[in-house]
């Protein structure tokens, strides 16, 4: 039996699955199904993270939207700000 955080370690081979590559990982080890997930390549490695949805990421989000976000409100003009 192994402790909640020890490392778990199985064998498994890679099979496509709709023409991508895919693995079979055991229940007891699966992420939630709606989890997101960092995929990343470490030479001859992959590593498969959850992502933790923070509001750190925030400005990055911003800076995406770059020209395209003013961070104006198109339905106030200045004079109904002012009241």
């Amino acid at each position: 039996m192994h402790a909640e955080n020890a490392s778990q370690t199985f064998v498994t081979r890679q099979f496509i699955a709709d023409s991508q590559p895919a693995v079979h990982i055991p229940q007891e080890m699966a992420f939630p199904p709606d989890a997101e997930l960092l995929v990343v390549r470490e030479g001859g490695r992959i590593v498969i993270t959850p992502v933790k949805k923070n509001l750190g990421a925030l400005p990055g989000l911003f800076r995406a939207l770059g020209k395209h976000f003013t961070g104006g409100r198109v339905e106030f003009d200045e004079a109904e700000r002012r009241l």
